[in-house]
C-alpha cells in the first residue's frame, strides 16, 4: 500500500529539574552546594533517506515524542539528555503545519537534516545560586517544557520524466519494458493506484533517468472523478512530461480528445505544470487504426510525437534515446514548453469579466490602423502649403535682423575714435 500523505502529532523532550544537594563528607567540614543541573530535552529531527519510498510508518504510528532530559543529581553532576527522535522520510517530502498549511521544512537530497522541534533546556542546580550572602541555598529551577505541534507531511516524487495518460494507454507496460519497476497490468483500467517509479539505465552513458507512473487521469478528474488529482503532486518536480496517447482508440475515444482533455485537467489542477515542457507518445501503432488517426492528430498536435508500439517493441530504441535528448541533451535539442491556449468557453467568461482585454484582439481592423498611422506620419496638404508660406517669412526676418546687428557693430566703430579726442581735450586742459 503507498501512502504520500500522513498526519502526525510531535513533541520534543522536556528539560530535567535542577537538583538541590549539599556536599557532606568526613574529611571536608565545608563542603556547601553541589547540585547538578538537569539535561536537555530530545530534539525532534527530519533526516532525508532514499532508502524509504513512502510514508506508510508514520500512517499508522502518528503520535511521537522524544526523550525527556534527566534531572540533575549530587556532587555537581548534570543530568543526561534525552534521545532525539529521529524521522526518517523519502526524498521529496514536504511538512506542512496543520490548520495554516504553512510550509515549515522540505527534504530534497539525501542525508539532509532538519530540527523539526527543539528540546526543552534544562534546569539550574542549586550550586549556580551559591554566594557569600547566601551559603547554603535551597533555589533550583524547573526544566524548559519541549516544542510540540500537529503535522501534515506530504511526499512528492523527485523525477525526471513524468508519464500522464488515459486509463489502459500503456504507462504501466512501458514502465515495464523501460525500467526494473513492475507494475501492475491487467486489461481493464485503474490497475494502477499508487505511483510507481522506475530507473531508465544507459549503461552506454554511465547515468540514468527517473521516470514515475502515475494513475490514469479521465474527463472530470478534478471534480475527483476517477481518482482524481490527488497523483498529479508527484510529477509536478519533474522537467519533462510525456503523453502517452492511445492512438487506436480502443475505448472508443479519439486521441485528438484525449489530449485536449489531459491538457485541460493539467491546466485545471496547476499553470505551472500544464507548462512544462512535453512529449508525445502515439502507443498501440500495431492496431490497424491507428497510422490513420496518427496523421489526423500531427495535423492538430504541434507537439513532438513519437509513434511506439509496446505490444511489438517497435520504436522503443528511439524514444529511449529522444527522452535522453530531451533531460539530459543540450538545451537546444530540448522540447520547449507550450504556448498558453484558452479554451473557447473560458474565452467567453473572460469576455463578459474583461471586454477590452479579450475583444480588442479579435476586433482586427488592420487597414484602418494603417491608413491611421499613415495619416500622422504624413501631414496634410493643407498643414503643408502653411509650412512653405512661413518660409519665406522667416528669411525676411533673418535679413533685418542680420542689417540690425551690423548697424550696431558700424556705429560702435564711429564712436570710438569721438571717445579718444574727448580724452586727449581733457588730458591738455589739466
Amino acid at each position: 500500500m503507498f501512502i504520500d500523505e500522513a498526519k502526525v502529532e510531535l513533541k520534543s523532550g522536556d528539560g530535567g529539574h535542577g537538583c538541590v544537594s549539599f556536599r557532606r563528607e568526613k574529611f571536608i567540614p565545608k563542603g556547601g552546594p553541589d547540585g547538578g543541573n538537569g539535561g536537555k530535552g530530545g530534539d525532534v529531527i527530519l533526516v532525508c533517506d532514499r532508502n524509504e519510498g513512502d510514508l506508510q510508518a508514520y500512517r499508522w504510528q502518528p503520535h511521537r515524542r522524544a526523550r525527556n532530559g534527566a534531572p540533575g543529581q549530587g556532587r555537581q553532576c548534570a543530568g543526561p539528555d534525552g534521545d532525539d527522535l529521529i524521522l526518517p522520510v523519502p526524498p521529496g517530502t514536504q511538512v506542512l503545519e496543520e490548520g495554516s498549511n504553512r510550509l515549515v521544512a522540505e527534504l530534497t537530497e539525501h542525508g539532509e537534516r532538519v530540527v523539526l522541534l527543539a528540546g526543552g533546556k534544562g534546569g539550574l542546580g542549586n550550586m549556580n545560586f551559591k554566594s557569600s550572602v547566601n551559603q547554603a541555598p535551597r533555589r533550583t529551577t524547573p526544566g524548559y517544557p519541549g516544542e510540540e505541534g500537529k503535522f501534515r507531511i506530504v511526499l512528492k516524487t523527485i523525477a525526471d520524466i513524468g508519464l500522464v495518460g488515459y486509463p489502459n494507454a500503456g504507462k504501466s507496460t512501458l514502465t515495464n519494458l523501460l525500467t526494473a519497476a513492475r507494475p501492475k497490468m491487467a486489461p481493464y483500467p485503474f490497475t494502477t493506484l499508487h505511483v510507481n517509479v522506475g530507473v531508465i539505465d544507459y549503461t552506454d552513458r554511465f547515468d540514468r533517468i527517473v521516470m514515475a507512473d502515475i494513475p490514469g487521469l479521465i474527463e472530470g478528474a478534478h471534480e475527483n472523478r476517477g481518482l482524481g488529482h490527488q497523483f498529479l503532486r508527484h510529477v509536478e518536480r519533474c522537467s519533462l512530461l510525456v503523453f502517452i496517447i492511445d492512438m487506436a482508440g480502443s475505448e472508443n475515444r479519439e486521441p485528438w480528445d484525449d489530449h485536449r482533455i489531459l491538457e485541460r485537467e493539467l491546466r485545471l489542477y496547476s499553470p505551472i505544470l500544464a507548462a512544462k515542457p512535453r512529449i508525445i507518445v502515439a502507443n498501440k501503432m500495431d492496431l490497424p487504426a491507428a497510422a490513420a488517426k496518427l496523421k489526423k492528430f500531427q495535423e492538430r498536435v504541434k507537439d513532438m510525437v513519437i509513434p511506439i508500439s509496446c505490444y511489438s517493441q517497435e520504436g522503443i530504441q528511439e524514444f529511449r534515446d529522444k527522452l535522453w535528448a530531451a533531460v539530459k541533451g543540450p538545451v537546444e535539442q530540448r522540447p520547449k514548453a507550450p504556448a498558453p491556449y484558452v479554451e473557447p468557453a473560458v474565452a467567453k467568461r473572460l469576455a463578459k469579466v474583461h471586454p477590452a482585454k479579450v475583444v480588442a484582439p479579435k476586433a482586427k481592423a488592420a487597414p484602418v490602423k494603417k491608413s491611421a498611422v499613415k495619416a500622422k506620419a504624413k501631414p496634410a496638404p493643407a498643414k503643408q502649403a502653411k509650412v512653405v508660406a512661413k518660409k519665406p517669412v522667416a528669411k525676411k526676418v533673418a535679413k533685418v535682423i542680420a542689417k540690425k546687428k551690423t548697424a550696431k557693430v558700424v556705429a560702435k566703430k564711429k564712436a570710438a575714435p569721438v571717445k579718444k579726442a574727448a580724452s586727449k581735450s581733457k588730458a591738455k586742459k589739466k
